[in-house]
């Protein structure tokens, strides 16, 4: 009976023994990022701050954004074999909170000035800047393995943090080598989420130092411990909690010690019924024709430089411009591929500092071996005769109240041209007040929205104050609108001067079109 009884316990085990382990290669994910929309994100941080030592109180600030998908600014980057042809490009605005209560009236009417940002994302999550404002201050996490991971299994990746520790307006890149732990699927505010535990060093010196940041930085040590959590279906990481002590030294002698806690969180913009928004906006403006989701803004348009000089898609890049791309692509390495670095880790391996091999950051170098305002267009129809430009048409008529309206990738966007300001002003003359209010009753339509306001002048040659003004212009806008009842979530300007002609400006027709503000309703 003895026997018998043995052999049945032992015949249990056995089939639980393998049950479990076909349970857990069954749990086994591949982890990827393939994130397509916008979205806002957070960065809110509560850290206690002691100088020399001395404890001298709590630093509070928030960073938010919105952050929409984009086409490249070139051509060639999606171009078939690019190293980047899969990766998702952004176009982020920023702006810091703390800085913006300083102006309540603004706040108040959730009016906010933003820095821009351009990124694209690799479905490893490798984050490469290409228009760097210091923001977002995390890139490249989280970064996943190319492998399927079960719980328990670790795997180890670079990434960087943007850092500006005593808030002076430069920003220093500091790299992270991170050890990443996959903790499993569960549910987070009734999504279908996975759990993954970072833990990493503060370490910068000068072996790895920054020479485009701060130069009185002279090092920083610390340690990290983050949990993250992702959607499982996409990758995308919708809350981070990141438990800091960490100090920064500066040449003077200045120790700065900061404790606590950064918390890093998405949000999704809310639905609009984009179909009846266009078909409001075509009583009022010229639609341009094109696919949804697809961004058409060189569509139909000819880029021109601000020097007035005509860049089309037809154009060959000049000898010398061709000669110094051709010779960055030969000689510049690619980026590394954070996928490819990553080694996993299994879980009966050593996980700890010891088992993580250090790896220097490799920056993004070929965007510095080009113009980066160079840009192709697609489908040309503006044509130069005599010297001089025929200005924007859509399908071969000016637009409509000159507005043009299409979908773009971030959204539906307005382009409001030959806006009549007073001069080097951004006071508005009074024969704009039809157009505004025809505009605010389209987007009362999308009550909830995010809207980014844009706003660009001629170029005369003089780009600082041009820079100034258009942001100005951008901000009054939006107070226009906002006083005719649009309850936007937040209105986010931005001002770009005299860099994004639609036209020539060597007439004063192009200069025309050229002042303009674009609003874009985000989604």
């Amino acid at each position: 009976m003895k026997h018998r009884t043995f052999w049945i316990f032992f015949l249990m085990a056995l089939f639980m023994t393998s049950d479990t382990e076909i349970f857990a290669q069954a749990q086994a994910v591949k982890l990827h990022y393939s994130g397509k929309g916008g979205y806002s994100l957070v960065e809110r941080t509560n850290l206690r701050r002691y100088v020399n030592g001395k404890y001298v109180g709590l630093t509070s600030r928030e960073v938010r954004s919105f952050v929409s998908p984009s086409e490249p600014p070139l051509m060639r980057f999606k171009a078939k074999g690019s190293v980047y042809e899969n990766d998702q490009w952004y176009d982020g605005s920023f702006y810091v909170m703390e800085e913006t209560l300083r102006n309540s009236q603004a706040a108040g009417a959730g009016i906010h000035e933003a820095v821009q940002s351009v990124f694209h994302i690799s479905k490893n999550g490798q984050l490469t800047m290409y228009k760097d404002n210091g923001y977002p201050s995390f890139r490249s996490f989280p970064a996943y393995t190319a492998e399927k991971v079960s719980v328990g299994e670790s795997w180890k990746a670079v990434a960087e943090r943007s850092v500006d520790p005593l808030n002076k307006g430069v920003f220093t890149k500091i790299p992270m080598q991170v050890l990443y732990t996959f903790s499993g699927a569960e549910t987070y505010k009734g999504q279908a989420v996975y759990r993954i535990k970072a833990i990493w060093q503060t370490y910068y010196d000068a072996q790895n130092r920054d020479f485009g940041g701060d130069p009185s930085l002279q090092k920083a040590r610390g340690g990290h411990k983050a949990d993250i959590i992702v959607l499982q279906e996409t990758g995308e990481p919708i809350l981070t909690i990141d438990n800091v002590d960490e100090t920064f030294f500066w040449i003077d002698g200045t120790q700065v010690n900061f404790k606590g806690t950064i918390t890093l969180f998405t949000e999704f913009p809310p639905a609009f019924d984009s179909q009846r928004i266009m078909a409001a906006l075509n009583r009022v403006a010229t639609v341009k024709n094109g696919q949804n989701g697809t961004d058409k803004k060189n569509s139909g348009t000819e880029k021109f430089g601000s020097d007035g000089t005509v860049i089309g898609s037809d154009k060959k890049l000049s000898t010398e411009k061709s000669e110094k791309v051709a010779s960055a692509e030969k000689t510049t390495k690619s980026p590394a591929k954070t996928g490819q670095s990553a080694e996993k880790i299994g879980s009966d391996k050593k996980t700890g500092a010891g088992a993580v091999k250090t790896e220097k950051f490799v920056p993004d170098e070929i965007f510095d071996n080009f113009d980066k305002k160079e840009t192709v267009a697609e489908n040309t129809k503006n044509t130069v005769s005599g010297g001089k430009t025929v200005l924007e048409k859509v399908d071969d008529v000016l637009p409509k109240n000159n507005i043009v309206a299409e979908e773009v990738s971030a959204g539906i966007r307005l382009s409001i041209r030959d806006i009549k300001f007073a001069p080097d002003s951004a006071q508005i003359l009074s024969g704009e007040s039809e157009r505004l209010d025809e505009i605010a009753e389209v987007l009362k339509m999308a009550p909830n929205a995010q809207l980014l306001v844009e706003g660009h002048t001629a170029s005369v040659g003089k780009p600082a104050g041009e820079q100034k003004l258009s942001e100005q212009r951008a901000h009054k806008i939006a107070e226009e609108l906002k006083a005719r009842g649009v309850k936007a979530g937040a209105f986010i300007c931005r001002g770009f001067g005299g860099t994004k002609p639609v036209a020539s400006n060597e007439t004063n027709e192009g200069r025309a079109q050229n002042r303009r503000v674009e609003i874009t309703i985000l989604k």
